[in-house]
């Protein structure tokens, strides 16, 4: 049993080692912001949380664009959040995403968009109210999944400080 761990840890180990560098460096920044957002979630109102995600464009969906270089590091930030949020041993599902995301955009100077979203359509799960949150940049989704568009109508959009809209 424990040399079956030790080959499963070496398998992850050179696994990681084939990850890029700035994406190793990230993985921690984001498990860290993902935990401390979690935590946030469990012990602050929402109305506390929102003045810290950036502009409130209401019910709006706006999508900031960004250079080739910044959708880069957009595509990086989704990255280092997925993976660390696999790993995370506290709530970890769409707004702490979301959260941990905005503060990473920021920290890298990438424009975002971070929407909350409502539905009570979502196949399966007919006639419940259900909420998500995503997160994007441009074309990039960052966090919250790919379709969410087509699944929830946008309540909130909260948007980054200095965006570029087409």
């Amino acid at each position: 049993m424990a040399v079956t761990r030790a080959v499963m840890l070496l398998g992850k180990l050179r696994a990681a080692s084939r990850l890029p560098l700035p994406l190793i460096a990230l993985i921690p920044v984001a498990w860290l912001l993902i935990g401390a957002a979690a935590t946030l979630v469990a012990v602050a109102p929402f109305r506390r949380i929102a003045p810290l995600l950036g502009r409130n464009m209401g019910a709006a969906a706006l999508a900031p664009i960004g250079s080739a270089k910044e959708l880069d590091r957009a595509v990086l930030i989704a990255r280092a959040i997925s993976f660390a949020a696999r790993y995370m041993p506290l709530r970890s599902d769409c707004l702490p995403q979301a959260i941990a995301g905005v503060a990473l955009c920021r920290l890298l100077r990438v424009p975002y968009a971070a929407y909350f979203g409502a539905s009570t359509f979502v196949p399966g799960r007919q006639g419940q109210l259900l909420a998500h949150a995503w997160l994007q940049c441009g074309p990039v989704v960052i966090t919250g999944g790919r379709g969410s568009f087509g699944a929830y109508g946008v309540v909130a959009c909260f948007v980054s400080p200095h965006p570029r809209y087409p």
